[in-house]
């Protein structure tokens, strides 16, 4: 068993509102077939804890399958505090998985002027986000542009254009084939991670237009991964850590629970239990776990 994992920052279940929610402005064939054939959960994001969720504490509970707001005592947006961090270096998805001796990949690439600050500790421009965080702890090789040429990364917003919008001498991506590219990542680890969070950063700005051309943008992009994945042999998960982009009435978050979508090779008799972001790390790793007990990796 492999796995692809999917992060869709700020994608929530909204209202059947076309006027307010973009995923009910426009067809979404491939984001239908997946809902309709694989089904999906109604996921907690507020993990009992008063105020909007917000994305260092979220992604955190995801990640770790801590209740991090609750331990922090509020929800914390951005990039993680020294809190957070500590939290995600003790223990996280990546190092859980690497303690089984499986493969891990972090398939986005970053920026080489980027990467450069996010690792100079003396820089404090550039705050590493959950997912640095827990690449860095797990000693995982952060992708760069090199990568991304070679086709062995890709861009967080899946075409390469804010690439090219900072001064990088790269080709474009269409949608489809950076998911084609993902699907040859994925069949060399075990388990390998992407994170999209242009949805969240299009949902702030409340602009309906650029929503509906996102929306379109991640269909394309799911639509040829669940096409070219062997889902007898991958599992795909793919998940968010609070709404936004499916309420265009407002330029804040929502406390619209997310979709948690677990499709493929799950084993045999392995019960997924998932109801809010801290169980999302216990099941990845349990279906690991079950799936060696079973003989089927």
């Amino acid at each position: 068993m492999k796995m692809i994992f999917i992060f869709l920052d700020g994608f929530g279940l909204g209202s059947d509102d076309p006027e307010i929610n973009p995923l009910k402005k426009i067809p979404t064939p491939n984001l239908d077939m997946i809902f309709k054939r694989f089904g999906f959960i109604k996921t907690d994001c507020s993990l009992g804890v008063p105020g909007l969720p917000q994305s260092a504490t979220g992604q955190t509970a995801i990640f770790t399958g801590t209740n991090a707001p609750e331990i922090v005592g509020r929800h914390i947006s951005g990039q993680p505090t020294i809190s957070l961090r500590k939290i995600i270096n003790n223990n996280n998805l990546f190092k859980e998985l690497q303690s089984l001796g499986l493969k891990v990949a972090n398939a986005n690439v970053y920026r080489d002027d980027y990467l450069k600050k996010m690792l100079d500790p003396s820089d404090k421009e550039v705050k590493p986000s959950v997912t640095s965080v827990m690449t860095m702890s797990a000693g995982i090789n952060f992708k760069n542009v090199d990568d991304y040429i070679n086709n062995e990364g890709i861009y967080h917003d899946i075409t390469g254009e804010v690439l090219i919008e900072n001064g990088y001498n790269v080709e474009p991506s269409t949608p489809e084939r950076t998911a084609d590219i993902l699907c040859n990542i994925s069949e060399k680890y075990d388990f390998t991670l992407f994170e999209h969070f242009m949805s969240d950063i299009i949902g702030h700005k409340a602009d309906m237009d650029k929503a509906k051309k996102e929306i379109q943008l991640i269909d394309r992009f799911l639509g040829e991964l669940f096409r070219k994945i062997d889902l007898s042999r991958f599992v795909v998960v793919i998940t968010s850590d609070h709404g936004n982009i499916e309420d265009m009435s407002v330029r804040t978050h929502t406390m619209n629970k997310v979709p948690t979508v677990v499709a493929g090779a799950v084993p045999e008799g392995y019960k997924i239990r998932v109801n809010s972001l801290v169980d999302i790390m216990p099941m990845v790793v349990g279906m690991f776990k079950y799936s060696r007990k079973q003989g089927m990796q």
